[in-house]
């Protein structure tokens, strides 16, 4: 369970964890870092949905193995546990399906994949531009900010090579009515990597499913705190960029399986799954681990995507199926503030204003296609 938790009900045990960093402005005077070895707590109101917002179709990409139709959709979220998933099928290929070479008949739209493709589906696109050579252009999920589908009037322009570069198309989906995902911003494939034109998107892949969490994942995620620093508050957000819904959750090839990774979304009550995502109440996880983290002051609790009055108190826990791992609390300006081992509940008191977060991650070097890395997104500490 990714379940939020409260941090200050029944501690048990307490030993001083592993300081990165000493004399941090966003760190009090005293500072004490918890392992609650168990603990009864009070549980947020409101319940996790698992998401994979990068799906490809067969009905609207043309790189597929063929399996990705409506028909099949059903079967593939219960297997991979999703309730929600986003269909971002390439813009250029999207209208012109009916071509031999898609490349032959580009923008045409409509930009919808076709097909009845039942609850908990949305239909978005990956605007997919590509320049000269190997590049950098980038590629956006462009998903529907109210959940329908874009108009049927909309055409996205993405040929010739070299028509527009990245700042050129989020203008094109903002233009449209959506929500910008920055897919794969740092890809070892060149011609996919984020040219950093603008920086006006709403979201970033940081976890993108192509070989699974490797370097350029890490550098995606190194890139979402400097974007932070930077004054952008951008929700993290991860998707298998699935082309073959026949491939097993075992591969971390080129062909990773729907749901690896996803994204978690908490929707506290009243709200919907659009705008608990929007907020950035999200862990962006891999099938198999599992984290929390929360924030709490005076009984109030917070989670991702929220913000609270300090000075508060941050808990995290998480476990996972990969050994190499360690749970970190971090601020966004790029600290540690807790580093220590997984499946104990930790705890770093008395912190000030600022922005945190949690993850799991390698001991050591990222390795290649790394498994059982979980992210979460911000808390906010106000003063």
């Amino acid at each position: 369970s990714l379940g939020l938790v409260g941090s200050q009900m029944c501690i048990r045990d307490r030993a001083r964890g592993q300081l990165a960093a000493q004399g941090r402005e966003h760190r009090r005077d005293s500072v004490l870092i918890i392992l609650l070895l168990a603990c009864s707590a009070p549980e947020i109101n409101g319940r996790w949905l698992s998401a994979d917002l990068h799906l490809h179709s067969s009905l609207g990409s043309n790189d597929t193995d063929g399996l990705g139709d409506a028909a099949a959709l059903a079967a593939v979220m219960e297997q991979q546990s999703l309730d929600l998933v986003w269909l971002t099928d390439h813009s250029n290929a999207l209208g012109s399906m009916a071509c031999e070479d898609v490349e032959d008949c580009p923008n045409q739209g409509p930009e919808t994949t076709p097909g009845d493709w039942g609850d908990g589906v949305y239909l978005g696109v990956e605007l997919s531009p590509r320049a000269e050579g190997s590049t950098p252009v980038g590629h956006v999920g462009c998903l529907p900010l109210d959940g329908e589908p874009f108009a049927q009037d909309v055409v996205f322009t993405d040929r010739p090579f070299g028509a527009l570069d990245g700042a050129e198309t989020l203008a094109q989906c903002a233009a449209a009515g959506g929500w910008s995902v920055v897919n794969h911003p740092e890809s070892p494939f060149s011609w996919l990597a984020w040219d950093d034109s603008s920086d006006d998107y709403q979201a970033m892949e940081i976890y993108n499913g192509t070989l699974g969490f490797d370097t350029s994942d890490a550098d995606a995620v190194a890139l979402w705190e400097a974007r932070w620093q930077a004054g952008h508050k951008v929700v993290p957000v991860g998707g298998s960029d699935s082309h073959r819904w026949g491939s097993e959750p075992t591969e971390r090839g080129l062909d990773p399986a729907p749901g690896w990774p996803s994204t978690r979304i908490f929707v506290r009550e009243g709200q919907d799954a659009l705008q608990a995502l929007h907020a950035g109440q999200v862990i962006v996880f891999e099938p198999g681990s599992s984290l929390s983290f929360t924030a709490n002051h005076d009984g109030d609790v917070v989670g991702p995507g929220e913000a609270i009055s300090g000075p508060v108190t941050l808990s995290a826990q998480a476990s996972a199926q990969v050994s190499g791992l360690q749970l970190e609390i971090r601020s966004m300006d790029g600290d540690s503030l807790f580093v220590g081992p997984l499946g104990l509940e930790s705890v770093v008191e008395d912190i000030g204003p600022g922005a945190y977060y949690a993850r799991i991650w390698p001991d050591g070097e990222v390795l290649a296609q790394q498994g059982g890395v979980a992210i979460s997104g911000v808390i906010e500490v106000l003063p």
